[in-house]
């Protein structure tokens, strides 16, 4: 019996090793499956290719849309292999993938304790907890304005007597826990993120409320008496983004009007202004719109006749509170609604224009665009405005073609609900105006392509760059930019080049590229591919864009890496970027921290204090020690983050408190580990002591030519890792700053030694 197993296991291995060869990975991982269950001793042998197997596989099925069979897969082979980091973490992509960061973060963890180096599955938590909970979780919780707010109109319409209370969207449950401290008789809170229940669910077994009900539903969804008794006299809700609109809320807030809310109930907050204006803002003109007057003197390329603005149908949302902007049209109010007036809720929940003003430019200038912002009245008294400094809230930002207006020209701003969103915009009564920029082919590109074309000095290089080989003989070139800069520049530079490959799925790039490429005379010299290895020549230069705009390298896979793109050079081709560093800069900031976790601080009931006076601003100072504090912070803070990504420094402030230091060469199929010695820095009282470090890159194109990622105007933003104990523990102790730096295929890990 023993020989029949150890021939059809050798058998087995034998067609897996034949499958694998020829690329049918299905096969190949059902062969394997076979000796792994027969043959216990050989998986050690097999791991690693059975684990290569099942990769592909995985992503074969997850492309054929089966996913069921893709988990199938997984839970079996990790009871073969139940402490495979890699295939743990394997999984756990699908899952995040399948929108699953739950389910994720399970498996990340265990791939994590199973080696507890592994810096992909540490990566891949990090995002999984972003997915679970959503990162304006944290600076909303720690606006200590907006807490104080809420707290004390809750306390208010509850000593008037609306006593029952509905939480909607509860989150962590902090509105909820603010009705039960004010003394509310019956509290049910609603919520439909499973991280977030989770997370309310502990809160309140923290906080011992036991007559607040959780109800893991929509709001639209809760039926009386199945869920809720009876109808209540009081709904609560904070569900607003920058647009005002775009959590759902007036849908929401109807059905809870017709569904739960007494006849003589409330809802806090009562009502919302929202004010707009038309603004000249550099920072909104470069993130939105492609200044080609300005990329001309970079490049020898014709941009003539070309417009680019972002493809946001709605709006982007923008932190511009650090920003300098200049009104050209007065702040003014577009509309106000009443959360209280089923009729008004059914007026903004149709699709239309709810509101159209005529206003004159207050000053000449250029106009980039619309910025909204409002006003949450939460009752009467109090109002919360989200337009200022300290605010949690963001601004929407509606991008126009910059266009140059005169003092006392006429301007007509439009706002519109369109699929249950907001959508403002302008145009001019005179027709003239109106007709500036007929003349232009307009194109809505990503924002990663817009930053990329308004990084003026990145172009300028990489011209330089093309200029040093115009006499070079270069016949083809691949460019992976989000658009093919280089090549383009190269093929009109260089009489001998003959053709550019490149590779985009979208036809609005692909249409841009080829009219630049009409316009420079080179439409016979483009090659579109989609996919790299379907390029049968050997290349003279390659152009490698690795960058993510939002700071960090773009995941390698099998067909973007080095070692690819180097078989597809010839002997002595050009492979550019020649090299790119890692680097870092120690930091004190206040703002980091409040956009990766929570402090009990910012959350306690103040409004006890303020319910005697006038305004709730005013409180004893000598009271903060008896103030309801909740626990929150323990709870929400294990989904917390390290790393942020997508940072700009000119939008935030921080104190620089090191020099510059490389902390490693990014090279994407080396393990490398470096240790960075920032060397003593003391403690004293009046000292600031780091808590993070700045990261971004240094890019060495040539030898004589290195960008530098962090500047203004950037084609990409940066990230920080926030050190805060780990930092100040160190530096108290009196030891030197030494920070660990691993790299494993292009993830980066950044922990103090």
């Amino acid at each position: 019996m023993q020989k029949e197993v150890n021939d059809i296991v050798e058998k087995s291995l034998q067609k897996a090793y034949d499958h694998d060869r020829t690329g049918n990975v299905g096969k190949a991982y059902a062969y394997y499956t076979v000796v792994a269950e027969l043959c216990p001793p050989k998986r050690a042998e097999i791991e690693e290719p059975f684990v290569d197997v099942l990769c592909q596989w995985g992503i074969q099925l997850e492309c054929e849309n089966r996913f069921a069979d893709v988990a199938l897969c997984y839970k079996h082979s990790l009871d073969i292999f139940p402490n495979n980091s890699r295939m743990l973490n394997n999984f756990a992509a699908h899952l995040l993938r399948n929108n699953d960061p739950i389910a994720a973060i399970k498996y990340l963890k265990r791939a994590l304790r199973a080696n507890p180096n592994f810096l992909p599955a540490e990566r891949n938590l990090q995002n999984a907890f972003s997915m679970a909970v959503d990162r304006w979780h944290f600076p909303m919780l720690n606006d200590k304005h907006r807490n104080n707010a809420f707290a004390y109109a809750i306390r208010k319409r509850i000593s008037q007597g609306y006593d029952t209370v509905l939480d909607v969207g509860t989150g962590t449950g902090l509105l909820s826990l603010y009705a039960q401290n004010a003394g509310a008789k019956k509290i049910y809170a609603c919520e439909c993120s499973p991280a977030m229940l989770n997370i309310a669910q502990k809160v309140f077994e923290t906080n011992d409320a036991k007559n607040i009900i959780l109800l893991p539903k929509f709001s639209s969804d809760l039926i009386i008496p199945t869920d809720i008794p009876e109808r209540v006299k009081l709904v609560v809700t904070e569900t607003f983004d920058a647009g005002l609109f775009g959590e759902h809320v007036i849908p929401s807030m109807m059905s809870v009007h017709s569904n739960v809310l007494d006849a003589n109930g409330v809802v806090i907050p009562m009502g919302a202004t929202l004010y707009i204006a038309a603004v000249e803002c550099e920072y909104i003109r470069y993130k939105s719109s492609v200044i080609f007057d300005k990329v001309k003197h970079s490049c020898p390329l014709n941009f003539d006749n070309l417009s680019v603005l972002l493809d946001e149908e709605y709006y982007d949302t923008e932190n511009l509170k650090n920003v300098k902007v200049s009104y050209i049209v007065e702040p003014i109010a577009l509309f106000t609604i009443n959360f209280n007036n089923l009729s008004d809720l059914q007026q903004f929940n149709t699709d239309g224009i709810k509101n159209i003003i005529n206003v004159k430019c207050k000053q000449s200038g250029t106009i980039d665009g619309l910025i909204t912002w409002f006003k949450l009245h939460l009752d009467e008294e109090i109002t919360i405005d989200t337009s200022e400094k300290k605010s949690c809230w963001q601004v929407a930002v509606f991008p126009t073609v910059p266009e140059l207006w005169n003092k006392n020209d006429a301007i007509i701003i439009k706002g519109e609900m369109l699929k249950g969103k907001l959508k403002c915009s302008y145009t001019s009564s005179n027709i003239q105006h109106d007709n500036y920029n007929n003349h232009s082919l307009l194109y809505r590109l990503p924002k990663e392509v817009v930053t990329f074309l308004n990084d003026f000095e990145y172009i300028k290089l990489v011209s330089e760059v093309s200029e040093s080989l115009i006499n070079k003989e270069i016949y083809s070139i691949l460019d992976t930019s989000p658009i093919p800069i280089y090549g383009l520049i190269l093929l009109k530079r260089n009489r001998h080049s003959k053709v550019l490959y490149y590779k985009n799925e979208s036809m609005v790039l692909q249409r841009f590229i080829e009219q630049i490429a009409k316009q420079n005379g080179l439409t016979d010299k483009l090659r579109i591919v989609s996919k790299y290895n379907h390029i049968k020549d050997s290349l003279d230069t390659i152009f490698i864009h690795d960058f993510d705009i939002k700071g960090e390298l773009k995941d390698y896979n099998e067909e973007h890496n080095h070692e690819f793109f180097r078989c597809l050079l010839k002997p002595n081709g050009i492979l550019l970027p020649e090299q790119i560093f890692f680097v870092g800069q120690l930091v004190f900031s206040q703002d980091l921290p409040n956009m990766v976790y929570v402090e009990d601080e910012n959350l306690r009931d103040m409004s006890i204090f303020a319910s005697n006076t006038s305004n709730f601003k005013h409180r004893p100072h000598n009271t903060f020690n008896s103030i309801t504090s909740y626990g929150i912070a323990q709870h929400i803070n294990k989904f917390k983050i390290n790393q942020i990504f997508d940072l700009n420094s000119t939008l935030y402030y921080y104190e620089p408190l090191s020099d510059v230091h490389v902390l490693i060469e990014m090279r994407e199929n080396e393990v490398a580990e470096r240790v960075i010695n920032f060397g003593k820095i003391s403690a004293t009282n009046n000292k600031l002591l780091p808590n993070a470090l700045v990261c971004w890159y240094k890019v060495r194109l040539t030898l004589h030519h290195n960008y530098d990622t962090k500047r203004n105007g950037s084609f990409m933003n940066h990230t920080a890792i926030l050190l805060e104990d780990e930092l100040k523990n160190s530096i108290l102790q009196g030891n030197e700053v030494c920070i660990k730096v691993q790299q494993v295929d292009g993830v980066i890990s950044v922990k103090v030694k």
